[in-house]
């Protein structure tokens, strides 16, 4: 989504030339934008914001993204926001055919968009999932697991995908698209909660191998190592103390 120029308060953006991207290195949405760069081959020049100190609050950067969120790509003084809208940007405007990951036909392009649609409704879901069984609680910004819903739509969406890899070797075929790119994400930030994707072989196997391709590689494991441990402490913590996603999904299974 552009934004309109009226709503950028920060004006010095408007004045940028090339491709720049505001990001965080262990954000979800960021780490999908950056590995269509690096699948593509496409330089920018990157802007971390850093979440754990609320930089994307600040008055400057609310003059840039308003709902004071990341990704936000700048392109000659155009901002752009919504991770799926930029992916797609970036592609359309800078791939060549040879690397292009966009859909190849009509049907495909209608398939992927309804895809992507409901990894964006998602979203709400998996900042439930983060702060639930990832992330200190920020601010009280914690997830609400009193109903276990959430579980069962992400379970509904991972069945559908399982059902479309019956007969191909990804999401829309036999070639990596932008598909991919932002549903490998998800299963990577539920697959890290503890999220069983054994339930759904054939998702499981494919997430297995794309997540060995070296851009998936290198933006999964991005991010300062002091930070990356402290995560990774707190989510052992987080499991024995407050209960694993794994464990909740078998309440919900019972339940269901």
């Amino acid at each position: 989504m552009r934004l309109e120029d009226k709503d950028i308060k920060t004006r010095e953006v408007t004045h940028w030339q090339g491709l720049h991207l505001f990001h965080f290195d262990m954000s979800s949405c960021s780490q999908k934008v950056r590995i269509v760069f690096r699948e593509l081959g496409l330089p920018f020049t990157p802007h971390p914001i850093n979440l754990m100190k609320d930089e994307q609050q600040t008055d400057w950067y609310l003059g840039i993204n308003p709902r004071g969120e990341v990704p936000v790509l700048v392109h000659n003084g155009a901002v752009h926001t919504e991770s799926n809208d930029i992916i797609q940007y970036i592609d359309e405007n800078f791939a060549s055919s040879e690397k292009s990951l966009l859909p190849q036909s009509g049907s495909e392009r209608q398939a992927m968009q309804a895809l992507l649609d409901l990894e964006n409704d998602l979203h709400g879901d998996l900042r439930t999932v983060t702060f639930t069984y990832l992330a200190p609680d920020l601010k009280n910004r914690t997830g609400d697991k009193d109903s276990l819903d959430f579980i069962g739509r992400f379970h509904n969406a991972f069945q559908a995908l399982d059902e479309r890899l019956s007969d191909s070797a990804y999401l829309l075929g036999d070639r990596l698209t932008l598909l991919d790119i932002s549903w490998f994400i998800t299963l990577f930030r539920l697959e890290r909660a503890g999220y069983p994707l054994a339930e759904h072989p054939r998702l499981a196997a494919y997430f297995l191998r794309i997540s060995r391709r070296p851009s998936f590689q290198t933006e999964i494991h991005a991010g300062a190592l002091p930070m990356r441990f402290v995560g990774a402490a707190y989510r052992r913590f987080s499991r024995l103390i407050r209960g694993s996603l794994a464990r909740d999904y078998q309440r919900w299974k019972s339940q269901s």
